[in-house]
């Protein structure tokens, strides 16, 4: 360089330092010591913005997928019969998976947050207004004293008469809860691992009339009316009974679901039905690598269910009587199934206290490999309904537990008419 010239303004001489008080020449030096040390000090935050990034694509990708179930079960269910799947979901997951979503959506960054947060609300909102199973007269509805001279109902499926507590043990709690009407489901004798081939009737009336002295008796296929009033009438609703003169109890068991009993209760008439539509699936058939025709299996229970709840709600909206319809549907909230029967009959539901009354667990069979992880202690579904019709009205519906006698909870329902 010559006398008397100007270096080059980004010219540093090698052995030049900045002042004391310059902070890029900090951040210059700090930056050369981080380089030399094979440090960047930028580094976590760019990992971490990475991650949150991909935790963002997760939620709403998660969110979205459960968005498509929620809208496809809803559009499908009672009218595909693969819908049965899909409404085997607990409302408790209904409600809660967008939920959950809905929260989590707050951890992710840029345009993903609305979306997800969005998305998880949409799926929310459906839930709750289409198969959360939410009872929201539980909130302010006070049902009040019970009238005078109203009739208790009960309905329970008894799990094969007890057979995983005893018949003793079902006896002595029928006993501790005395109605004037029992509709009881699976009054039947089953042998496992035999399918549907492994059920045989029960021949024990002398032991019903022991249990319940002075009551009427109305029985067909598993299906058990005990009332206290003289029964006028029995009939097989839905399915024509066989008329070949064959005693065939397995096709009245598999087929013969809904028992119309009419009563005499003082000079007027009360219809039951007692109900116990066709189990949509069963664990055991649901490998999905077996041979087994998964296809054909929801095709055939599809069937069966709407033939048997179609001809209840015909004959229901034909009945000149009042009417109360209790049972086991194997119907959850989030299936549409029921919505005929509740253009035609008046669902209990609003008179109970419980917010979301849930009254069954799976009980699993010994040999069933997943019962230690759906064996659970309290119930996640409801399966159990109670309707009235014709003039009855509801005043009171609870849920009672069975403390393991049976995996339903006993419905306990007073109608005056």
């Amino acid at each position: 360089m010559t006398a008397g010239s100007t270096p080059p303004a980004h010219a540093v001489d090698p052995g030049d330092t900045a002042p004391a008080g310059a902070v890029g020449g900090d951040r210059t030096a700090g930056a050369a010591r981080a380089a030399v040390a094979g440090e960047d000090p930028g580094r976590p935050r760019r990992i971490a913005r990475l991650l949150r990034l991909w935790y963002g694509r997760l939620v709403l990708a998660v969110a979205a997928l459960w968005l498509l179930y929620a809208v496809t079960r809803v559009l499908l269910s009672d009218r595909w019969h693969w819908s049965l799947v899909l409404d085997a979901v607990p409302p408790l997951l209904l409600l809660g998976v967008p939920a959950a979503l809905l929260v989590a959506a707050a951890g992710a960054c840029g345009r993903r947050r609305p979306l997800a947060a969005g998305t998880a609300a949409l799926a929310l909102a459906l839930a709750l207004t289409t198969g959360s199973g939410l009872n929201w007269p539980a909130l302010w509805r006070d049902p009040g004293p019970v009238p005078r001279g109203a009739l208790r109902v009960v309905s329970l499926n008894t799990q094969y008469w007890g057979k995983a507590a005893g018949t003793d043990r079902l006896r002595a709690f029928l006993g501790e809860h005395p109605a004037d009407v029992y509709l009881l489901q699976e009054h039947v004798a089953w042998t496992p691992g035999l399918g549907e081939e492994g059920y045989a009737r029960l021949d024990d009336d002398e032991a019903l009339r022991r249990q319940f002295p002075g009551y009427h008796i109305a029985r067909r296929g598993e299906l058990l009316t005990v009332s206290r009033f003289p029964v006028l009438s029995q009939t097989s609703v839905g399915v024509p009974p066989a008329t070949d003169g064959k005693d065939d109890f397995g096709r009245e068991f598999l087929r013969e679901k809904v028992l119309r009993t009419d009563l005499a209760v003082g000079d007027r008439v009360l219809s039951t039905y007692n109900v116990h539509i066709t189990v949509p699936m069963a664990l055991d058939n649901l490998n999905p690598f077996s041979e087994f025709d998964h296809d054909a299996y929801f095709r055939r229970k599809d069937a069966w269910r709407r033939e048997e709840l179609r001809g209840l709600e015909r004959d229901v909206a034909a009945n000149p009587h009042p009417s109360v319809i209790a049972g086991d549907f194997n119907t959850t909230a989030a299936s549409r199934a029921l919505d005929g029967l509740r253009a035609t009959a008046t669902d209990a539901t609003p008179v109970s206290g419980e917010f979301l009354p849930l009254s069954w667990k799976y009980a699993s069979p010994g040999e069933f490999s997943l019962g230690g992880v759906l064996d659970r202690p309290l119930p996640f579904f409801r399966l159990d309904w109670a309707f009235t019709a014709g003039g009855a009205e509801a005043h009171r519906y609870e849920f009672v537990p069975t403390d393991g006698l049976s995996e339903h909870r006993m419905q306990d329902l007073w109608i005056s008419f």
